[in-house]
């Protein structure tokens, strides 16, 4: 019997450790020149390389829905985005409800004719999780 994982909280500690753990780590975010893509080296193993995006990340983690992982952590905190204090947040912090919190959406795309069903980015909260908490 499989059984639904419960959602992982996303909140600044959260961020604060996984942002510690990279860099003690020694996880490294670089932006390839071509194309602009982001990507995070894994800290266990030298020989891999993970998309990484201000919204989601290819690692174990990212692949199991987890809001939080040190290589987004890395990337936020090097584009200036990973705000640790929700107060000092400017788009904090109440949770998207059209994701749950989770930045991405059930949504169907067709490619070459076949529908596929994927995970998109939320376009209520842009990926981040939260939204702008009303004044």
């Amino acid at each position: 019997m499989v059984t639904a994982m419960k959602p992982r909280a996303n909140t600044p500690e959260r961020w604060q450790a996984a942002l510690q753990r990279a860099q003690s780590e020694g996880v490294q975010v670089r932006q390839l020149a071509g194309c602009g893509m982001w990507i995070s080296t894994s800290a266990s193993d030298a020989t891999v390389a993970y998309e990484v995006t201000p919204w989601a990340c290819e690692c174990h983690a990212g692949q199991f829905g987890d809001p939080v992982c040190k290589h987004r952590a890395n990337l936020l905190e090097k584009l200036g985005r990973l705000y640790l204090d929700p107060e000092s947040d400017p788009a904090a912090s109440a949770t998207c409800t059209a994701c749950n919190g989770r930045g991405r959406t059930p949504s169907t795309e067709l490619y070459m004719g076949r529908r596929l069903d994927i995970l998109a980015t939320c376009w209520h909260c842009r990926g981040m999780g939260h939204i702008q908490a009303a004044a």
